[in-house]
């Protein structure tokens, strides 16, 4: 066995929960854990047993007697997904890693590999607490490596996973560990002796029940005895009417339903009201998911209850303060006053429901769905709010808030749904669309915009045939049902943006226009359904290649956007965005420079420089610095945005083609030719795969890939890719348009290239001529068609020097003498025409 040595530091102790002052007992299994658990790095120990016989407390027991041996704990509640992501987000911030909410599975992937891979963090352990399924548990979660240990305690091992070097089944109490428990409790209440022996025996050894018996026989003023009298009644009874498979709840429901009773019985003063309050709050958290329940979700619920407890309870935090204290003493919930949280075990959560009459089931069933209204933040885009999303999707999920017939509960739902869908958890954001549709029949409204939900992941998904063709059935029925009403606008708008994805462009725009109409029509033009609608306007007109008539809707969105909703909302920095890409397409390099780097420092001011949008604005600038010539300063920032997609989005979807498109150009121009040929290689499976033929990004990463190939002389395939790129370009744009002056100015490189230089100077004066009718002189576009039309004019014989002397006083002026292309022009070469698609998503 290795030696487990101790840490010289105080280690670091995360989520770790007090020990309760009952715990007793367990002395040997305390030393195997520990022993199993030295043996080696990477060692996995599994603590196995029924519910209530005291397993967290137990690993809470080791983790607080042995932190010494750890530079770091970290406790992960592992009932659901939802509580462990939430436990790896928050050890992703306190070892320094940027938190990812947009696909917060990769970020748990990215927590793994540290642990695994980076020594700094020191000897760690992992308590994966009530694990579900220890199996999924280790292929999901488990650092594969590392200084660490792993300690998991589940009541269903399953299959174990490999690697584990023990386990142990917690048994029950023994006698003496029992009476020593309740002594601790109870001390007064076990003469005579044979009472404490009795009492044990009837709550058949398990510590949750011996506890919370304990301190309710220290408090109330029923004897030992006659609350022995009484649970043998009911047990029995209880007995009788369970089935095999509930039978190991009895001892905990028998106690737990003479508790309430007392706690329900009218009591002269503070005291009896406090207990009466006590039963509410039990009562309604037994309907919330289990793990930490935050105490403000009841600090919020003012004005919810149905009777005079709850009112008094709900929303009044200083009261709340006191019910949670006396629940805490009496060991019905573990409370944390830090960290503003209070836990019901699982088992005494679904003891309680079950003691309640259906009647009663089914009001504080509504009543917990009621309260998490009051605690939606209201805005699921807003970075601010994802841990509060986060924690309300458990809730939701353990309420069935979707079967709720009130609609402040249904928004909450929808609410969830596009937090959901903001995180990258699609399928869980679909399993949630698919069961509130099925329930919410008697709520067309509501059912369009849930299914309108689905439609966007559809969108998002590259199923765009599919999302057209459901947008048009919901289009339909809503024109049927209500045509001067919102909801034809919201489905009709659906039908735009699979047109759009679909290249149909000309389609979408009408359908835009037609909506922003209407938009201005119902509303003002501030209002922000009104800013949506021209915001979508706007890049349609993007995406047709009119970036003048774009860049004037942008302009003024971004100005009403900003005053209406504030410089920093997430709306206004999309708009920011959409308006610096218009900039780099006008060749206004500097201009969008500039301003999307005021987007980046804004979105980094509200914590969202890690969101899909501020990862657009790094490309942006990554191309931005390309054509400028500072390689170096590109490649920083489309490797950061590749990093950051990469932890989101695995490699072949649409966001992960289109940054490694950008990163590709980038390595080639920054002289990692290589990897840039690697990449070119290797993309255009996925790209046909993800995106439907008439699509003009599959038109454009054909030309990225083409510079890539000339630059390794492999002139003959760059040929037939730019060649295949401008006749796709010039279907969707028309012959002349600005998007295929990249692509014509490229395919003459290659004709010049293969010795063809006659069909190369034809075409460099068709497009110099169509620079010269569309754009400035100092385009970047402009100036490299006059630099290839002269190459290949003097390599026809002509004399071009003081042209190229004019030439480079132009390019020196717009660009600088320090630039590349400047520097190039030495010598009569020519150069690639840069080219960015718009965000293909």
């Amino acid at each position: 066995m290795t030696t487990h040595r101790a840490s010289v530091h105080a280690p670091v102790l995360g989520g770790v929960p007090r020990l309760d002052s009952g715990f007793t007992g367990r002395e040997t299994l305390l030393e195997q854990i520990h022993e199993g658990l030295s043996s080696h790095a990477g060692a996995r120990f599994l603590v196995d047993g029924g519910s209530g016989v005291g397993k967290s407390q137990l690993a809470a027991a080791y983790v607080h007697r042995y932190a010494r041996h750890y530079d770091l704990v970290w406790w992960v509640t592992a009932v659901s997904d939802v509580e462990a992501h939430r436990s790896f987000l928050r050890l992703a911030e306190h070892i320094g890693l940027p938190v990812s909410f947009e696909h917060v599975p990769r970020t748990v992937q990215t927590v793994r590999r540290a642990l695994a891979d980076d020594p700094g963090i020191g000897r760690w352990l992992l308590v994966f607490d009530d694990a579900s399924d220890v199996e999924a548990l280790a292929a999901d979660y488990f650092p594969l490596g590392g200084q660490g240990r792993v300690l998991i305690t589940t009541r269903s091992p399953r299959r174990i996973p490999r690697g584990l070097v023990g386990g142990r089944v917690v048994p029950r109490l023994d006698t003496a560990e029992s009476l020593s428990l309740l002594r601790g409790v109870c001390p007064d209440r076990l003469e005579p002796s044979s009472a404490g022996e009795r009492l044990a025996e009837h709550l058949e050894h398990l510590p949750l029940a011996l506890a919370q018996v304990g301190a309710f026989l220290r408090d109330s003023p029923l004897t030992t005895e006659e609350f022995l009298d009484r649970f043998t009644e009911r047990h029995a009874d209880l007995v009788s009417r369970m089935g095999a498979e509930d039978d190991h709840t009895a001892p905990l429901a028998a106690a737990w339903s003479i508790q309430a009773e007392e706690l329900r019985r009218e009591r002269p003063g503070s005291t009896g009201r406090i207990g009466r309050m006590a039963l509410e709050l039990v009562q309604i958290s037994a309907f919330l998911a289990p793990g930490p329940i935050p105490r403000a979700l009841f600090s919020r619920a003012e004005g919810l209850g149905g009777d005079p407890d709850q009112r008094c309870l709900l929303g009044e935090d200083h009261r709340l303060g006191e019910v949670l204290a006396y629940l805490g003493e009496h060991h019905l919930v573990r409370y944390d006053e830090e960290a503003g949280t209070f836990q019901l075990h699982e088992l005494f959560q679904t003891v309680t429901r079950n003691a309640l009459p259906l009647a009663e089931r089914l009001r504080y069933w509504e009543l917990a769905q009621l309260i998490l209204t009051r605690s939606d933040p209201g805005d699921p885009a807003d970075p601010a709010h994802r841990d509060a999303y986060l924690a309300l999707y458990a809730h939701v999920k353990s309420t069935k808030a979707w079967s709720s017939r009130d609609p402040r509960v249904r928004d909450l739902v929808l609410n969830v749904v596009d937090f959901l869908t903001e995180a990258g958890s699609y399928d869980d954001a679909v399993k949630l669309v698919d069961q509130s549709v099925n329930a919410w029949r008697d709520d067309e409204g509501r059912v369009l915009h849930a299914r309108l939900r689905r439609n966007r992941i559809r969108r998002i998904h590259g199923e765009y045939e599919t999302a057209l063709a459901e947008a048009r059935e919901l289009h339909e029925r809503q024109a049927r049902s209500s045509p001067d009403g919102e909801e034809p606008l919201e489905a009709h708008r659906a039908v735009a943006l699979a047109l759009s994805g679909l290249a149909r462009f000309d389609e979408a725009e009408r359908i835009f226009q037609h909506i922003l109409d209407r938009r201005r029509t119902l509303h003002t033009e501030s209002d922000p359904q009104t800013l949506d609608a021209a915001h979508d306007y706007g890049r349609v007109l993007q995406e047709q290649g009119r970036f003048s008539a774009s860049l004037a809707v942008d302009e003024r969105n971004a100005e009403l956007r900003a005053r209406l909703l504030g410089e920093d909302s997430v709306p206004t920095l999309r708009t920011e965005l959409s308006l610096g890409l218009n900039l780099v397409f006008l060749g206004r390099l500097e201009e969008a420079r500039d301003r999307i780097d005021a987007c980046m420092r804004r979105f980094a001011a509200i914590a969202a420089d890690d969101g899909p949008h501020a990862l657009h604005g790094l490309l942006f600038l990554s191309v931005i610095h390309r054509r400028l010539g500072e390689y170096e300063a590109a490649l920083e920032h489309s490797s950061r945005a590749l990093d950051l997609y990469g932890r989101r989005h695995p490699p072949t979807v649409r966001q992960m083609l289109y940054c490694r498109v950008v990163h590709m150009v980038t390595l080639c121009y920054a002289g990692e030719q290589d990897q840039a040929l690697r990449e070119a290689e290797q993309l255009p499976r996925p790209l046909n795969e993800r995106y439907p033929k008439e699509h003009p990004f599959l038109a454009t990463s054909r030309v990225s890939a083409a510079i890539v190939l000339r630059a390794s002389r492999r002139y003959s395939e760059a040929l037939q890719l730019d060649r295949d790129g401008l006749e796709h370009l010039r279907g969707v744009y028309g012959q002349g348009a600005l998007s295929t002056l990249p692509a014509a100015l490229n395919l003459a490189t290659d004709l010049y290239a293969l010795d063809r230089v006659e069909e190369a100077r034809e075409l460099d004066a068709s497009v110099e001529r169509i620079c010269r009718d569309r754009l400035p002189d100092g385009h970047p576009t402009m100036l490299t068609a006059r630099r290839n039309h002269l190459v290949s004019r003097r390599a026809a014989g002509a004399d071009v020097e003081r042209e190229w002397e004019r030439l480079c006083e132009d390019y020196t002026a717009r660009f600088g003498p320090g630039h590349p292309s400047v520097a190039s022009l030495s010598s009569f070469v020519r150069e690639n025409c840069d080219t960015l698609s718009l965000v293909a998503l």
